[in-house]
């Protein structure tokens, strides 16, 4: 993550706004001077040692910081973790992502989680065993108990156990290891010693040394990746929740209960939340939201389980060029993870009507070529040197392509493999037989496709897209370019802005610049088909707000702005990195306003705080108090709401 001026100063607001003045003006300090002992930090910052080492300890126990401590050194060395401490700003996205997709005892334990940070887990079952015991001392205290209605989530310490066991094996929650503290560099300077120490002694020389050395390298940093993921490893080996639920049914097995079919875990391990997961899951949704617009909810949620499948064992968004390397097939090509068409079909609920958001039309009217076409490789690793013809034998490509033909059906070659009994096919593919080919009596009729057909149609509505959601990487194979498809979606929200910003024809000049590359200011009115002055106006409104930038070209040794060229160009990287410094000012000054909400009406806040008050602010507040702070809490809710949009956009930009 980039740290600016304007990162600095937003991440310290959000941890005055979570914990206080105390830790954020250590946590400031800190991305003021870089790495500092507590030495350091105590003459720069004028406090006592004592205040100082509460503060660490505060950044320390919400991972806000990173230390290390050299061997035979005294001091530790503090650095501030900014990537943590912006995505603090995301705690309610997380918590309704977790309550969406686990339930609401999930997102009770990882609330708790949040406001707690690292906590052991032995800790965290005595919290919940204390509140549990409070709620049946209400339940027996109540004059009519069958009519008491308990406010708990998690109703036993089972079932928190439960809850754990399926936020870890998603990833959600990892375990505290020796080297969680550690920062990216100083793990990878620790691990290049450990390589070169037991496998190049004698130092890298050659270039065979040096593949081997880097091959060392990525696999010793992927072990130190895979710690925090080792009580992942322990529960799956007696087989994932999802499977020890199918097999329960819901119910009970010899006298188990379902939630004590997890098994138990160790009291002394530390957990916490995993940001980086949770950002993965958030793209997601944002991806299923993004097909939804597009294509309708039956769509989306077929892209929502394809993607279900693809990203479970994805841990981040970003890839690490130096460890996130994916072996190669025989062919050069790098591998990548694809879905099934089965695998999806065996995750959807039978009550989803697959034909909802299908066009009903003709055999004539379909694409025999285009929508069953297979690609294999991404895009972007498509070779720019065609195939040269050589005599001898086609290429199976080649074989596949001139086998088709304008008088074959659509998905006439599709023989989908049989399936057993999945979403009530019963080993066919229901209403079309064995073979799952479309039934029509004559060629003008309207195809009818089963379910299994129907499924297909919903993957290759979205392979076929503009944005190239779904890529068709073989037969019966899907899966999703990530890079390209985010990419798309930023020049999507960067011309939203830009339109928003400087109108429909700031936008197409931003368009055909993109396009055209660097124009001369001469040219421009022509091919914009705007006048000359028109045109200059819009230029400099959008070369203030940063979409656009001239460059000056002379046309003799010595300068003179009379005979120099004008050219203007948009560089999509500089506008990126303009519409993240507004969304930060943004952000910082939505805190701001707030604060000055609050010192406003600290009167009536402070009395909002009292025990008797919370909860009957207006039976206990006279009238004009009461609408201050129903003022005061409706302009909050819209801060908040400002905040989380402009979150939305630098996800997208930023993280995604």
């Amino acid at each position: 993550m980039n740290v600016t001026k304007t990162v600095a100063e937003l991440c310290a607001l959000i941890i005055d706004e979570m914990y206080g003045e105390l830790p954020s003006r250590i946590f400031s300090m800190l991305l003021t001077r870089g790495r500092s002992t507590i030495l350091d930090l105590e003459q720069s910052m004028e406090m006592t040692r004592s205040k100082i080492r509460h503060g660490l300890a505060v950044l320390q126990q919400y991972n806000l910081l990173y230390w290390h401590l050299d061997p035979g050194a005294q001091h530790a060395f503090y650095e501030a973790n900014v990537e943590n401490a912006y995505y603090l700003i995301r705690a309610g996205k997380i918590l309704e992502m977790v309550e969406t997709s686990y339930g609401p005892p999930a997102k009770d334990v990882m609330q708790n989680l949040l406001l707690s940070g690292q906590t052991r887990i032995g800790d965290l079952v005595v919290a919940y065993q204390e509140r549990i015991e409070q709620d049946n001392k209400q339940k027996a205290a109540s004059p009519d108990e069958e009519s008491y209605k308990s406010n708990l989530l998690v109703k036993s310490t089972g079932q928190l156990n439960s809850v754990i066991c399926r936020l870890v094996e998603a990833e959600l929650i990892d375990l505290v290891t020796a080297d969680t503290f550690e920062s990216p560099d100083d793990i990878l300077k620790k691990v290049e010693k450990e390589v070169n120490d037991k496998h190049f002694y004698g130092g890298v020389r050659g270039t065979k040394a040096k593949i081997e050395y880097q091959e060392k390298l990525a696999e010793r940093l992927r072990e130190v990746r895979s710690e925090p993921k080792s009580l992942k490893r322990k529960l799956e080996q007696n087989g994932s929740s999802a499977k020890r639920r199918k097999l329960l049914g819901g119910g009970m097995t010899n006298g188990l209960v379902e939630d004590e079919m997890d098994p138990a875990l160790d009291p002394q391990q530390v957990i916490r939340v995993n940001y980086e997961k949770c950002t993965v899951d958030l793209r997601n949704r944002r991806l299923v939201q993004y097909a939804s617009d597009l294509f309708g909810d039956t769509t989306s949620y077929v892209y929502a389980q394809l993607l279900r499948h693809l990203t479970k064992d994805i841990s981040r968004c970003r890839l690490d060029p130096l460890v996130d390397h994916y072996g190669e097939k025989e062919d050069g090509v790098p591998a990548q993870k694809f879905v099934t068409t089965a695998e999806i079909l065996d995750s959807l609920k039978t009550a989803i009507d697959l034909s909802v958001g299908l066009g009903k039309t003709t055999r004539k009217m379909l694409s025999k070529k285009a929508a069953t076409a297979i690609h294999p490789r991404p895009p972007m690793m498509k070779s720019l040197i065609q195939e040269a013809e050589v005599q001898g034998d086609a290429s199976s490509d080649e074989e596949d392509d001139a086998e088709t033909t304008d008088d074959e059906d659509y998905d006439g070659d599709y023989k989908p493999p049989p399936l057993k009994g999945v979403n009530g096919n019963h080993g066919t593919n229901g209403v079309n037989g064995v073979n799952g080919s479309a039934r029509a009596d004559d060629k003008d009729q309207e195809i009818v496709w089963d379910r299994p057909n129907q499924l297909r149609q919903h993957l290759l509505i979205l392979a076929e897209s503009n944005q190239h959601l779904v890529r068709h990487c073989g037969i019966d194979e899907w899966t999703v370019d990530f890079e390209l498809v985010m990419a798309s979606m930023r020049v999507s929200e960067l011309d939203t802005v830009i339109e928003q910003t400087t109108g429909p024809k700031g936008l197409r000049l931003a368009r055909i610049l993109r396009a055209r590359g660097k124009l001369d200011e001469k040219a421009l009115p022509t091919i914009a088909m705007m006048q000359k002055a028109e045109l200059q106006r819009k230029l400099l409104e959008m070369q203030s707000a940063g979409f656009v930038h001239v460059q000056e070209v002379p046309r003799e040794p010595k300068a003179d702005v009379k005979k120099s060229f004008f050219l203007w160009y948009s560089d999509l990287d500089k506008t990126r990195d303009r519409v993240l410094d507004t969304s930060y000012r943004t952000m910082m000054h939505c805190i701001q306003v707030l604060e000055a909400l609050r010192h406003k009406d600290r009167d009536v806040l402070s009395t909002t705080r009292r025990s008797d008050v919370k909860g009957k602010e207006e039976e206990m507040l006279r009238q004009e108090y009461f609408q201050r702070y129903k003022r005061f809490l409706q302009s909050e809710k819209m801060l908040f709401s400002q905040i989380m949009r402009v979150d939305d956009l630098v996800a997208i930009l930023r993280d995604f």
